[in-house]
């Protein structure tokens, strides 16, 4: 199908959907890191970028501000299919104005030599999956790696990159307040730039989701979860990390560029399997089955999206208060009341005046923000400000 991108996005996405095995806890698009699956997906995903670029006569006029390669577990991916990558979108659009390159790595990949090679691609920003340190977690939740890997990949990282993100998941069965803390404590410790902390959910289908159904794991409650992200968050404070998402901290000046774009629905494209594209109207996903990726790009010589979507007014809002609103910063009141009816503003301004007595959000300087009372209740915040407006 064809699409309605005026111009060439400023951010991109790429994913790489390799994995050596899934995690329990995982829901994504997962293949195996075999030679038989790779090649021929590394193939259509460099046509891919090139058709896209094609659909612009002048596509290098619109610099690139950032790159985010994503997965799967890309630190398994080929050295010389990353350089291919990277010689594709040179030669195909403007990377002069790149600001962040991130690339997703597993700490029992990490060695000097793809530290070294990363860096010379021009990637910029590193981002560890870690989750937790405690060897029988890990291994209850088939990570492929062990604590002594991750405190290795952190001894060996900062001589090639400075800005380093390691991301953690709050709430797994088994994890004690103590461990978590112990986990904390060692964290802020690292020569690191970037916290993220996810609230662990549990998807359908995993293996974590049928050990659930079965009785053979149980789930923090949900007053022992608030207690314990209350503590996060007031530990990493005090170490210097600012809470400006919901889910992340960062030392001054850095931030997540590529996620910020997304909270703040900046135009982005994605390239490859199941990814992600918005133009800042219409959001559109690729095939999410291999055999009919490959296809499209290939036989068809089309790009391969599978859905589209144009967003209607009300679902912009709901898109703009949803995201905006995990930001620190919070949402421009403005921004929201222009896309309602006269009917909806009066009923979005009674819902907010009842918020802001209740304490779960601010509305000063035009500027919406929630509390720290109302972050625990994003979702339910958001509802509540929509109650009876469409």
């Amino acid at each position: 199908m064809d699409f309605l991108f005026k111009e060439v996005p400023p951010h991109i996405y790429i994913h790489l959907p390799f994995c050596a095995k899934r995690c329990h806890y995982c829901d994504f698009i997962a293949l195996a890191a075999h030679e038989s699956f790779i090649q021929p997906y590394h193939e259509a995903l460099i046509k891919e970028i090139k058709l896209f670029a094609q659909k612009f006569e002048f596509s290098k006029s619109n610099p690139i501000k950032t790159i985010f390669i994503g997965g799967g577990t890309p630190s398994l991916y080929p050295i010389d299919n990353l350089e291919d990558i990277f010689q594709t979108l040179n030669q195909n659009y403007d990377l002069s104005q790149l600001l962040e390159v991130t690339i997703e790595t597993n700490p029992v990949d990490i060695t000097p030599t793809k530290l070294a090679a990363w860096k010379g691609l021009g990637i910029n920003r590193l981002s560890m999956g870690v989750q937790v340190l405690d060897d029988d977690v890990l291994k209850r939740l088939n990570r492929s790696q062990k604590v002594k890997d991750v405190l290795r990949a952190i001894q060996i990282t900062p001589n090639y990159f400075e800005n380093i993100s390691v991301d953690l998941i709050l709430g797994l069965p088994g994890v004690s307040s103590e461990q978590w803390t112990s986990t904390l404590e060692s964290v802020v410790g690292w020569p690191i730039k970037h916290i993220s902390v996810y609230l662990l959910t549990i998807y359908d289908k995993t293996p974590m989701f049928f050990k659930l159904e079965n009785g053979e794991l149980g789930i923090e409650s949900d007053e022992h979860l608030v207690n314990m992200h209350e503590v996060t968050f007031k530990f990493l404070q005090d170490f210097g990390f600012d809470r400006y998402e919901i889910s992340n901290f960062a030392k001054n000046g850095y931030e997540s560029r590529h996620n910020l774009a997304y909270w703040e629905r900046c135009p982005y494209y994605g390239f490859g399997l199941s990814a992600s594209s918005f133009d800042g109207k219409n959001r559109y996903t690729n095939q999410n089955n291999l055999e009919k990726y490959i296809q499209t790009i290939q036989l068809n010589n089309a790009l391969p999206i599978e859905y589209f979507e144009s967003l209607t007014s009300n679902q912009e809002v709901l898109e703009l208060l949803m995201l905006g609103l995990r930001l620190k910063k919070g949402v421009g009141l403005q921004s929201v009341l222009y896309l309602l009816s006269d009917y909806q503003k009066n009923r979005f301004l009674n819902n907010l005046t009842q918020l802001t007595n209740e304490s779960f959000i601010t509305s000063d300087n035009n500027k919406l923000c929630l509390t720290a009372k109302g972050l625990l209740l994003e979702n339910n915040v958001v509802l509540d400000l929509l109650k009876e407006v469409f």
